[in-house]
């Protein structure tokens, strides 16, 4: 059954590649796990890798492989650290994280499944800090690196837009805690110190509420 369910995302995760053998190991590690002892990818990014908006599993789908690559390259070395994601990109070579992270920035961008549910004054003010960003604290706007959508600048700036609200969230307060991340950390560090907790989850619960593909805007809450 899992070679099936293989073969079949394989077939749905969009163009052909070049490398179609690179493209079988990415699906395979993505969908049956790397080894007996290791559980798939799907397993908390799913299939689509959609993710579980709800717990702050992050959304993988439509992110830029590169940025993939990067991500699971820190986890690997230690410069990321994560009790999840660590061991797990830890046990995979170069190429293998290469192609896993070819196949989730290959797979089209699910719909949304859940409605917006923040309330209306905190997306409101979510939005004001996204477009505009903040004259009394001088932060600048999200927009400046993640676009006027929220869908990221190649593989300069992930998509926020529709990503999981607890996920950005989290990494917010990380990086305010003091938390650099990732060798990249220190911009975001001193974006998020600017950020009061409030703040973090306007800001969180907006990006989420954007529509995720090119050319989207926010989605309605009574969606």
């Amino acid at each position: 059954m899992r070679s099936l369910l293989c073969a079949f995302v394989i077939q749905a995760a969009g163009p052909a590649r070049a490398d179609d053998k690179a493209a079988t190991i990415g699906a395979t590690i993505a969908v049956q796990g790397a080894s007996r002892d290791r559980p798939a990818c799907a397993a908390c990014h799913g299939v689509d890798g959609a993710g579980q908006p709800d717990v702050g599993i992050p959304r993988l789908a439509g992110l830029h492989a590169s940025y993939i690559a990067d991500q699971l390259g820190y986890f690997a070395s230690g410069k990321r650290r994560n009790p999840i994601m660590s061991p797990y990109a830890e046990a995979l070579t170069p190429d293998q994280r290469r192609a896993v992270a070819d196949y989730f920035a290959g797979l089209p961008i699910p719909a949304p499944v859940d409605a917006v549910s923040a309330p209306p004054a905190q997306l409101e003010r979510g939005r004001a800090l996204f477009q505009r960003g903040d004259a009394q604290t001088k932060l600048i706007a999200c927009t400046q690196c993640h676009g006027p959508n929220g869908v990221g600048v190649g593989s300069f700036t992930p998509r926020l837009a529709g990503q999981s609200g607890p996920y950005i969230a989290d990494q917010l307060h990380r990086w305010r805690d003091g938390d650099p991340r990732d060798p990249r950390g220190s911009y975001m560090q001193a974006i998020a110190a600017r950020l009061s907790s409030d703040d973090i989850e306007a800001l969180a619960a907006y990006a989420a509420s954007l529509d995720p593909k090119p050319g989207g805007s926010q989605r309605s809450a009574d969606r």
